[in-house]
């Protein structure tokens, strides 16, 4: 036996090994037993076999990754990885196949919608599961989108929404072909929308904070913060802890991957993530160089159906994604994940025993996917701010939308920018460090044209600028902050101008939001009215432009759901500095103030139909309500019972504490916290976290939902740490 196990009171993992190989063996041997259906389903969708499990439902997803090549990228990354780092993956691998033999018949009940039980993990399995979890975070969908705007009203509308009229010229410098040849893709992507509306990933951004113990209770750093993606069960993050001679580490692993990524701590040193927002794909179209392309031929199993043949080519920017020489016209896509050795994973293992903040930066000079903002805090007092990542700045006109495929867009002889030229900071003078996915500098390097805009870094500024003192309390305070600051501006335009034009009933509204105090919390029927009024202004701004939800699934660049997120942007952004100009019919003052008064009446006349005719009883709640999709039981009917109940909650995609809605489909919450957590270096045991539903992804097991209420209410569990601490709150024990 080289590892005791210890199972807290919400059934937190705690594995203390004699050697780190234990360790790792151990933490593979737990990932499986609270996640095996969840690492084996990612493992499916990142080889291109969903289909197996659900049927022709997943056939486009399954036959993107094919042609992306996603599985044999995984393979060779991994035989490239140093011999210390591949150990890694094979003792991680060796335990999920130890539980797998262990418990062949007592299989979570997902297994009992699949045709077979899960296969054998193999070490690059952990690489291929990871990079499913992180290639849509990054641009594709953003630049399909805004090739479609471009091609649809022009430069001078693309350049408004992102807030700059000065980049028009710079959109379509010399790119008048290009213009033909985005036109030239709607048929290309109307055959593609199913594939599209699969392949959305929501990333609703993400908070963290670093405070000095010079503004600090007890002289030492706090390090908090909440990651936001879409809400599902089971959660991306899984609890753990282990335990070795070489280190002692906490905190939230990926299932289907060793160590701690995006946030832990060890015995000196913590870590957290935000997601840094980079430019890190490019979308090309293929014409020229079709016909020189050699097409390989892969099979898809399909349950319930005949095989469907999959036909996978590359060119020299990339992997072809949409299609072929039938087509006359193709997309290829580059990736910092796949072009290139991605070389990540070398990290995973030194974060583990870093002991400073340098030395946890140093650590993580390999990493390449995705860019993040890294946040750290040491015990000797430090913090410390360091985007890490792959960076690589590209042509200008790569930046906004897909370009020709052609040598002068390709990535080819392109370097990443050097790891010391990243920006970073240490202790500043002002005693905190603050991520929200905001712009971190419009200095070089190039980063990104996407960005979080400012409301939940400012807010987060303003909590921290008024606590000398800061403690853990008031880092779960900042966790549960709803203040809007995206919505004053807003609102102060609506009741000065859309009064004039606006039906009598409509008083009421404008009355109301006059006198709302920007906290959008679950009982407030302010939060109601601007979230459904800002809704109506990105659908008529939609409707004006040419570009509503009616016609985004023809073409669908990309999905609807996607591109409404990206209207709804976008089309607050036009409210502001005349650039509403740009939308045809909006061409006065008189213009604005009716169309945002006709918005008004059609969210009084919404909300009765949909809340009743009374408005006492309205509430933001009543339709903020979080839903958590199981991905099996959203594919098959009969596994519905998988899903987990809705819940009411407060916030929405611009406060500390997320909420954030996808347009299309209301105002439903799609993306929260997956993890709120608060690391204390004064007291380690002192620290919390909590995650939205539970340690384990086995529905009934008992911790699958323990955590929902806690999460709700925004508390923070107890992160045991030492060995006093873990020892006090064990409810179970037993050796590997």
């Amino acid at each position: 036996m080289n590892s005791t196990v210890r199972l807290d009171n919400w059934g937190i993992a705690h594995v203390e090994s004699t050697n780190a190989i234990a360790a790792f063996e151990a933490q593979g041997w737990i990932a499986a037993s609270d996640r095996i259906w969840q690492m084996d389903s990612d493992r499916l969708k990142a080889l291109g076999r969903w289909s197996e499990i659900v049927g022709p439902k997943a056939l486009k997803e399954d036959a993107f990754f094919r042609r992306l090549g996603l599985a044999h990228v995984a393979q060779a990354d991994w035989a490239s990885l140093s011999p210390q780092s591949r150990e890694m993956t094979e003792c991680y691998a060796k335990g999920v196949n130890r539980w797998l033999e262990e418990h062949s018949n007592d299989l979570p009940a997902e297994y009992a919608h699949h045709p077979a039980s899960p296969e054998p993990w193999q070490p690059w399995h952990c690489v291929a599961v990871y990079k499913l979890r992180h290639i849509f975070m990054g641009t594709l969908h953003r630049k399909l989108w805004r090739g479609y705007l471009l091609a649809k009203t022009g430069p001078d509308v693309v350049a408004a929404m992102k807030g700059d009229p000065n980049q028009a010229s710079a959109i379509t410098r010399g790119n008048g072909p290009h213009l033909d040849l985005l036109r030239g893709l709607s048929s290309l992507l109307n055959s593609q929308s199913e594939l599209l509306k699969a392949l959305i990933d929501i990333d609703g951004g993400s908070n963290s904070w670093a405070v000095h113990g010079s503004r600090t209770v007890k002289g030492k750093p706090l390090l908090a913060g909440d990651p936001h993606r879409g809400i599902e069960f089971p959660n991306v993050y899984h609890q753990f802890h282990m335990e070795c001679p070489e280190f002692n580490v906490i905190g939230l692993a990926f299932p289907g991957v060793p160590g701690f990524p995006h946030f832990g701590h060890n015995d000196e040193v913590a870590w957290c993530i935000t997601h840094g927002m980079a430019d890190d794909t490019d979308v090309f179209i293929e014409t020229e160089s079709l016909e020189a392309i050699e097409w390989n031929s892969e099979l898809v199993r399909v349950r319930g159906h005949e095989d469907v043949e999959v036909f996978c080519g590359s060119t020299d920017r990339g992997p072809v994604v949409i299609g072929d020489p039938a087509d006359g016209m193709a997309l290829s896509v580059a990736w910092t994940g796949l072009i290139g050795q991605d070389t990540t994973f070398e990290a995973l293992q030194p974060m583990l025993t870093a002991s400073t903040c340098e030395e946890l930066e140093n650590s993580v000079r390999p990493w390449v996917v995705p860019v993040n903002n890294l946040l750290t805090a040491d015990r000797s007092g430090n913090i410390s701010f360091k985007i890490r990542g792959r960076v690589l700045e590209r042509p200008t006109s790569n930046r906004w939308t897909p370009v020709p495929g052609n040598a002068e867009h390709a990535w080819s002889g392109i370097e990443p920018v050097p790891f010391e030229e990243l920006p970073g900071l240490r202790n500043p003078d002002r005693g905190f460090l603050v991520t929200a996915n905001n712009r971190i500098s419009d200095t070089e390097p190039y980063i990104s044209l996407d960005f979080a805009g400012p409301a939940r870094y400012d807010r987060i500024v303003e909590l921290l600028e008024e606590l000398p003192n800061a403690s853990g309390e008031d880092m779960k305070r900042i966790h549960g902050d709803v203040l809007s600051l995206k919505a004053p501006p807003i609102v102060q335009l609506l009741t000065s101008r859309a009064t004039r034009f606006m039906h009598p009933r409509g008083k009421w509204l404008v009355d109301s939001l006059s006198t709302w105090d920007f906290q959008v919390t679950e009982d407030s029927v302010e939060a109601l009215l601007f979230a459904v009024i800002r809704r109506r202004w990105c659908e008529s701004v939609g409707e004006r432009l040419g570009v509503s939800t009616a016609q985004f699934g023809a073409p669908s660049w990309p999905s609807p759901e996607a591109a409404s997120r990206m209207l709804f942007e976008a089309a607050t952004t036009l409210l502001f500095d005349e650039a509403w100009k740009c939308i045809p019919g909006l061409e006065t003052d008189d213009d604005l103030d009716g169309a945002l008064s006709a918005c008004i009446d059609e969210t009084l006349n919404e909300l009765e139909l949909r809340l009743g005719e009374s408005p006492s009883e309205w509430s933001w709640g009543q339709l903020h309500r979080m839903a958590s999709p199981h991905p099996l039981a959203s594919a098959l009917e009969e596994a519905r019972h998988l899903h987990p109940p809705l819940d009411s909650c407060p916030g929405d995609g611009d406060t500390v504490r997320c909420g954030a809605v996808i347009p299309e489909t209301g105002e439903r919450a799609a993306a929260a916290s997956v993890a709120r957590y608060v690391f204390d270096l004064a007291d380690w045991d002192s620290s919390g976290w909590v995650v939205p539903h539970g340690v384990s992804g086995v529905r009934e097991s008992g911790h699958d939902m323990d955590q929902r209420s806690k999460w709700l209410d925004c508390e923070l569990l107890p992160m045991t740490f030492t060995k006093a601490s873990v020892l006090s709150a064990t409810q179970k024990q037993f050796d590997l």
